[in-house]
Order: structure tokens, then sequence, then C-alpha cells
């Protein structure tokens, strides 16, 4: 069986390394209202990505936060990599139906499929890279709001098993760039994610 840590690793991977390969245009920013479309259309044109983020989650459990440092990687079509240099390493990767975990304890290997609120997650992100919003919407309620200069994408999972993890989503960026994920928990635990790309293409 995939531990709590791993299984929300692994939710985490799909909503973070899309959004890493998000803000792939340059320059262009636009007055009018923005609408679900356009800001799906404009994260999906990205065919690779790297970005480093720091994340902190704090957790009901525990007295002090939990700050985690690395990079995410992404390659179109359906491969997805979060490495953590800090406090520990640790790497996730995810390659079609194939995920790899790495810690000091070792190596796993499984299938996306045999996790099936992990393998919704992975796909409603692949549908988001793809800008296919019918697909996306199968799985998440989408609303946007603001615009292009400062607009927040906010996603409530329809699953039933990703929503007795997760409870919403919240994204927000400023013209083609993401700077703040924010992932709420059932448990009332809470992820904070800030992303700086390195390299998008």
């Amino acid at each position: 069986m995939i531990s709590g840590h791993r299984r929300r690793a692994l939710s985490e991977l799909g909503v973070i390394a899309a959004i890493a390969a998000g803000g792939v245009l340059g320059g262009a920013a636009f007055a009018q209202a923005l609408d679900a479309n356009e800001l799906l259309a404009t994260l999906a044109r990205v065919a690779r990505s790297t970005a480093t983020f720091e994340e902190t989650r704090t957790m009901a459990a525990l007295t002090t936060p939990i700050v985690r440092r690395g990079t995410l990687r992404y390659a179109r079509p359906d491969q997805l990599e979060m490495v953590v240099t800090s406090p520990a390493p640790e790497r996730i990767e995810i390659n079609g139906d194939n995920v790899t975990m790495e810690s000091r304890s070792g190596v796993r290997r499984v299938r996306l499929t045999q996790f099936p609120a992990a393998a919704v997650w992975v796909e409603s992100v692949r549908a988001t890279l793809a800008g296919d919003q019918q697909a996306l919407q199968r799985y998440f309620r989408v609303r946007v709001t603001g615009r292009m200069a400062a607009w927040t994408l906010e996603l409530t999972p329809f699953d039933n098993e990703l929503a007795d993890v997760v409870s919403r989503i919240v994204i927000t960026g400023t013209q083609d760039l993401v700077n703040r994920i924010e992932i709420e928990e059932r448990s009332g635990d809470r992820s904070v994610m800030v992303i700086s790309a390195n390299d998008r293409r």
C-alpha cells in the first residue's frame, strides 16, 4: 500500500509540475477579463519546463511547518518529475503509467493505475497541459477570476477519492507566470508553494 505521504506527494507533483510548465508566453498582457479557455490555452503552450520551488507545509500533527526545496521538471506529453533537495533527498517521477519513487529508504516502482485517486489527479494535469477544459472538468470544478495581470485559478475536485484528500487548490499568477500554489486538504493540513521558472520551451 502506498503511504499517505507518498500519495500526497503524487498529488502535489501533478499540479505543481503542470503549473511549473506554465508561464510560456512572454510579455503579452491583456486588459479584458480572463476566462478558463484563455488561461488553459496559455498554460498548454509548452513542450518542456524546469523550475525551482519552495514549499511550506503546515500539518495539524506538527508544531512547526515543514519546508521543502527542490526542482520540478515536465516534458510533453506525460513526463513529470519532482526532485527534493532539502531537508532530505527525494525523487518522484511519473512517465506514462509508470511511477518511480526514490528516497533514503530505497527505490519503489509502481503503476499509476494501482492508485485511482492519484491516476485521476495526473490525468487531470495532462488535460490542463493539453488545454483540454472538457477533460479537466470531468475531475474538477474550474473557476477562473481576475485578469492576465493578476489571475486566480481555483480547482475543486469532483472525484470522491481525491476529494477525501484534497478540498481545493488555489493557483495565482500574473500574465503568463504562476507564482503561488496553495493546496488545502480535508484533514486541515495546508501547503503553499512558491515557484520560480528557470527554463521553459
